[in-house]
């Protein structure tokens, strides 16, 4: 009889389910396995953005200086230099400009004469297309031509996003440059480009150079993300 009982109370127990504090015991373990994956995730996903936001920064900064060395190597009569070359505390001498000459051909009567520099990011215009530059500053290219005693000037920018551009410039007497150096640093840049107000509100559309309007949202790569800096060295070959 007592077998019975004991039987009956059994299977009762096991018709009855999970207690309230069963439940709550495997709810609370479920949040905090849910929530450890999250934060899992969010740090996966930060980590993914910050290696691929320095890693597309790193290759176009490689073109940029791939571009300037080139340049350099078949540049002449370069400039600012210092006032005496044979002063080693003024030279090698550090500037946040280069300037030479890229092009000279005295029978076609054309003097080409390239600077790069850096200057403040704002909005631009090149070539009918608003842009919005990324700061703190921007690797500006500008060409003077004079064909015939007449003077164009070309100005193109060639990358934002720099947080500081050095040209380090060793001279031989004449001043003949020997070999410069470029040292460039650049903020990684996010995916989505951005223009916004103070409030962090978009303050205004563009519009592209077929006059369709573009929506631009201001997003910079995360803070944590490293600086990406190169340096090189380039001599030029037409003062050798």
């Amino acid at each position: 009889m007592n077998r019975t009982r004991t039987v009956r109370s059994l299977l009762s127990a096991a018709r009855r389910g999970f207690s309230m504090v069963e439940l709550l015991i495997a709810l609370t373990i479920s949040g905090t396995l849910m929530a450890g994956m999250m934060v899992a995730l969010d740090v996966m996903f930060k980590r993914y953005t910050v290696i691929s936001d320095q890693a597309s920064t790193h290759v176009i900064a490689r073109v940029v200086m791939h571009r300037i060395l080139s340049m350099i190597r078949t540049g002449t009569e370069f400039g600012p230099y210092p006032t005496d070359v044979y002063d080693r505390t003024q030279n090698p001498a550090n500037y946040d400009r280069i300037q030479f000459v890229s092009f000279d051909d005295p029978a076609a009567d054309r003097r080409d004469i390239t600077t790069i520099e850096t200057r403040e990011a704002g909005n631009v215009t090149v070539g009918g297309v608003a842009t919005m530059q990324r700061g703190p500053r921007v690797l500006w290219l500008v060409v003077e031509s004079s064909v015939g005693g007449v003077v164009t000037r070309t100005e193109r920018p060639l990358m934002d996003g720099v947080v500081a551009a050095r040209f380090n410039m060793e001279y031989d007497p004449g001043p003949r440059l020997r070999r410069a150096t470029v040292d460039l640093t650049f903020m990684p840049q996010g995916n989505t480009v951005a223009e916004t107000n103070a409030a962090g509100e978009v303050s205004r559309t563009m519009t592209d150079a077929d006059g369709n309007v573009v929506d631009r949202t201001l997003m910079f790569s995360d803070a944590g993300t490293p600086l990406v800096r190169l340096i090189s060295t380039a001599a030029p070959r037409g003062e050798d």
